[in-house]
């Protein structure tokens, strides 16, 4: 017999965690209790296409998971929100709702803008109800879930751990590719089986161009959140944003910006309500900080979508990339109770994905975008003890070891935040350390 505990016990053991890019541990967040379930299968960063090539191949899967997910947070509405241009999986996912089974999901189709799958901006488009600063979805009685997390929940219950991912590789690639790939192989191999063997004049970012990470390919490693890798020109505007110093960055918000406070007016937390004002963040950096500034801390509020960076600045100011200095140095707010209302131009003020991938100059990608190669088979991995949010999990297996895939390698202490690990391939262990473990095929 079914029950709740037996749901969140098995995604524990399968080492679930948020694949959208967060991490968190998916037994602990399903030990909620919400009234609704959202899927999010908006997949709204420009270059990824991971979660869209997973609603193509297992959508069944997906709605098992997001019943499961239902049932574990006793959430009595279930809604899947997913783009109208995914027009193929749209048609596949209207199959699957008028049968029996599944009849009582709503599908709920989404415009192409950005940012409209974080979690705040989704849980306001299909439910009407605004998370408080300082707090999360769970707070209004909501559970996000992406696609991808939802797929490895129904694995997890048929006692599969995470040992894989679909990652999209985009951008200057020559053969871009959506890849199903073991956790923990090289970015440089996925690079390589897509025809990138030179890098002179780019650089690499896991994620996509808005909110994506400058790394290092050779000593980067496809972990449970990784879905998408960027490949972009040095000279492109994302990468510019992202290698400026910060030095350089402050020295620019201080001299030059003129309050034109388009940051804030296409702010998305901003629009729903919330007390986030970049622009006047920009202004105040310009003279002492003092700990007990009210408006420097609103930069945790932010959700480094970078809209306010790479889109709403003529003079290239990145409010972004102060905000999230501050949030380092200001201490968080609490939970602000007060019930939001979204700002009346809110809707008129969405961002189209169109507009913005052609500011980002990565518009053209689009016009060959990668394809579903299928399975790749890699030599080794190094799989991370901390792809997850909270504790690095401890290792179970020695230098020599055999292991099989699925077998657990290492686990977390009893009560502590974080999420098992399992062998992504058949293997013998080559190295362990506190931050990962390597694994030579055989």
């Amino acid at each position: 017999m079914r029950t709740i505990g037996s749901v969140v016990d098995k995604v524990r053991a399968a080492g679930v965690v948020g694949a959208g890019g967060g991490g968190f541990p998916t037994h602990v967040k399903l030990s909620a209790k919400a009234d609704v379930l959202v899927a999010n299968g908006a997949e709204c960063e420009a270059l990824s296409y991971s979660d869209q090539a997973l609603m193509a191949l297992h959508s069944k899967e997906i709605l098992d998971g997001a019943l499961l997910a239902a049932e574990a947070t006793s959430a009595k509405r279930v809604v899947l929100a997913v783009k109208q241009k995914y027009a193929e999986q749209v048609s596949l996912f209207r199959r699957l709702l008028e049968t029996s089974l599944y009849s009582g999901i709503e599908l709920l189709l989404l415009p192409d803008v950005y940012p409209v799958g974080d979690e705040f901006v989704l849980t306001y488009e299909a439910t009407g109800r605004i998370t408080p600063q300082g707090g999360i979805p769970i707070d209004v009685g909501v559970v996000v879930q992406n696609v991808t997390t939802l797929y490895n929940v129904a694995q997890a219950f048929e006692g599969a751990p995470v040992t894989e991912r679909i990652v999209s590789v985009g951008g200057e690639a020559p053969r871009p590719s959506i890849l199903s790939t073991p956790i923990g192989a090289s970015f440089s191999e996925l690079l390589r089986a897509c025809g990138l063997t030179w890098l002179r004049g780019l650089l690499v970012l896991e994620g996509g161009p808005m909110m994506g990470k400058i790394v290092d390919p050779e000593r980067s490693y496809v972990s449970k959140t990784t879905s998408t890798i960027s490949v972009l020109p040095e000279d492109s505007r994302p990468i510019v944003e992202m290698s400026s110093s910060l030095e350089r960055v402050f020295r620019i918000a201080k001299s030059v910006c003129d309050q034109c406070s388009f940051c804030t007016e296409l702010c998305p937390r901003y629009l729903l309500g919330h007390r986030l004002r970049p622009h006047l963040t920009m202004r105040r950096v310009g003279f002492a900080m003092a700990l007990s500034d009210d408006i420097l801390a609103e930069s945790h509020y932010c959700s480094e979508c970078g809209i306010c960076s790479l889109y709403s600045c003529p003079l290239g100011i990145s409010p972004r990339r102060v905000n999230v200095l501050l949030k380092k140095k200001y201490r968080r707010p609490r939970l602000d109770k007060r019930k939001f209302e979204a700002r009346p131009e809110y809707w008129d003020r969405r961002l189209p994905s169109s507009r913005l991938k052609a500011r980002l100059g990565v518009a053209r990608y689009d016009a060959s975008p990668p394809g579903y190669v299928g399975r790749i088979t890699v030599s080794e991995v190094n799989v991370s003890l901390t792809q997850h949010v909270g504790e690095a999990a401890i290792a179970l297996v020695s230098v020599g070891d055999h292991v099989k895939k699925g077998q657990l390698i290492a686990d977390v202490r009893r009560g502590a935040l974080g999420a098992r690990v399992h062998a992504p391939i058949d293997g013998r262990v080559t190295s362990v350390t506190a931050e990962a473990i390597a694994l030579i095929a055989e």
